[in-house]
């Protein structure tokens, strides 16, 4: 069974995703309020749709309550402004999921794609790694090479 999580005072979260995540990671029971301990706005919710989920994507769930704000999606209605896992594999990972797909170290993953030796895009601030490529690299590993 899927586990939906109202979240209140969601404007107190949009700095604080990763929190979030550690709070989702809880299973805290019941409406998670606002994070300073400040009485809650009962209007100003987000609905975190499959917790589960969001819970360890701790970068994505900090991206995705960045990007609620800035889309406006700060509505009067409970369900104007929500959180849930694509229905479809994602194109890309961030560098920590790469590493962990790769079996080695986030340091080391980092090191990598700034040698160029990961092949990585940047979006804003985040570098992201498209799996269509990192399948390449992969494949291409397998080819016997020359060494004449």
């Amino acid at each position: 069974m899927t586990r939906s999580v109202v979240v209140v005072n969601r404007r107190a979260w949009v700095n604080r995703g990763y929190e979030l995540a550690q709070v989702l990671q809880a299973r805290v029971p019941g409406p998670i309020g606002n994070p300073d301990g400040c009485s809650s706005n009962p209007e100003d919710v987000m609905i975190v749709v499959d917790a589960d989920y969001w819970s360890g994507q701790l970068a994505e769930l900090s991206d995705a309550v960045l990007d609620l704000s800035s889309q406006g999606a700060w509505s009067q209605s409970p369900i104007g402004a929500g959180l849930a896992p694509a229905t479809s594999e994602r194109l890309t990972l961030s560098v920590d999921e790469a590493a962990l797909a790769l079996g080695i170290s986030r340091a080391s993953a980092y090191e990598a794609v700034h040698r160029g030796e990961i092949p990585h895009i940047k979006i804003g601030k985040r570098m992201l790694i498209p799996r269509a490529s990192l399948d390449r690299m992969l494949a291409s590993a397998d080819q016997p090479h020359d060494h004449a």
